[in-house]
């Protein structure tokens, strides 16, 4: 793949038609960009609910092994999560690799730090390093006025932390 974004070509005409589909691209990736972020951080405060909303409605996340279809796969999915963690998925590197009228594909690193004592979080978890690496890929689809995932999946880690040695 090619570190170019590939963009529909507009019809022919130029001029103030290209500076407004320029503009027009520009706001639909930036939509795109903030729904990708949103929904890590939505994640890491347990907003499960508005995470669930920006998903298509048939949208998909793989997860952990899993295949998500569903707003309800997702929220029973999540409901089994530790409420006494501590976790941060970091989104770096979010580049856009084609957009078109109705479609948007986009792929960036996920670093996951995450802190479970088992007991409610005091003050700032101990930093033991970052957990792993992974690449992710999401398609996004413009649906009812919005910009929503239709599919997210990581790839296998590239980087991991070492097991805890043994005591």
């Amino acid at each position: 793949m090619s570190d170019t974004l590939h963009v529909a070509e507009p019809a022919a005409g130029g001029g103030a038609m290209a500076a407004s589909n320029a503009a027009s691209n520009a706001a639909a990736l930036a939509l795109c960009h903030n729904q990708v972020m949103a929904f890590y951080r939505d994640l890491d405060e347990n907003r499960y609910e508005d995470l669930a909303g920006r998903l298509a409605p048939d949208g998909v996340w793989h997860r952990q092994g899993k295949v998500l279809d569903s707003r309800r796969a997702v929220l029973d999915a999540l409901a089994a999560r530790s409420r006494t963690q501590r976790i941060h998925h970091l989104i770096v590197n979010l580049v856009a690799d084609s957009l078109d009228d109705g479609r948007c594909r986009m792929r960036a690193y996920m670093l996951v730090v995450r802190h479970d004592s088992g007991s409610a979080p005091q003050g700032p978890a101990p930093l033991t390093g970052i957990e792993n690496i992974r690449t992710l890929h999401i398609d996004l689809v413009r649906a009812g006025g919005a910009w929503l995932i239709a599919e997210m999946r990581g790839d296998e880690p590239t980087f991991a932390a070492a097991p805890p040695a043994a005591a």
